[in-house]
């Protein structure tokens, strides 16, 4: 998959992650687009989240949630460990399930306690498209608010050796 994006039109810029050459990827000659690395992030149903606790140790688990206009929203209890981990130190990894169609995305987590309406309208939308059965409101997240994630870097690949991507944000 070839890319067309630019960093002038407000999208991230491209070019080749850090791997190394005994991983074949000298004969690299394609790009992923960006637009699949958001078709994932809208229809995959599980983000794995890795966070780091006060020890240095790393957690990961899976975690619902959807992808806005460039944000990823996730929810969770300020009672739990990796949202309290979040708290502390707001860097934070997201990949999505699968090996033969890698996205991994680094970035900083805002623990939102409420938001304004027509952003929660638009993460009620977007997430009874996604899980009809949890019947979101907008109440809900002007209420509870929500985790935004908001991607630094994204990782991505369907064949290493032929097309692995890095997308880099400004910011």
């Amino acid at each position: 998959m070839a890319s067309s994006t630019s960093e002038s039109a407000g999208v991230p810029r491209i070019d080749r992650p850090a791997i190394p050459a005994e991983y074949g990827v000298t004969k690299a000659s394609e790009f992923v687009y960006w637009s699949h690395i958001e078709d994932r992030l809208v229809g995959d149903r599980v983000y794995w989240i890795a966070t780091v606790g006060q020890d240095g140790r790393p957690r990961v688990r899976p975690v619902d949630g959807v992808y806005v206009e460039g944000v990823i929203y996730v929810g969770g209890s300020p009672e739990t460990r990796w949202v309290r981990e979040l708290a502390a130190n707001p860097h934070v990894s997201v990949h999505l399930d699968g090996v033969d169609d890698v996205v991994i995305v680094d970035g900083k987590a805002e623990i939102m306690t409420s938001m304004a309406e027509e952003l929660a309208e638009r993460l009620a939308a977007a997430s009874n498209a996604k899980f009809p059965e949890y019947g979101m409101t907008p109440a809900v997240y002007t209420s509870r608010g929500a985790i935004a994630i908001r991607p630094r870097k994204v990782i991505t690949w369907t064949d290493i050796t032929m097309n692995p991507t890095r997308f880099r944000f400004e910011g």
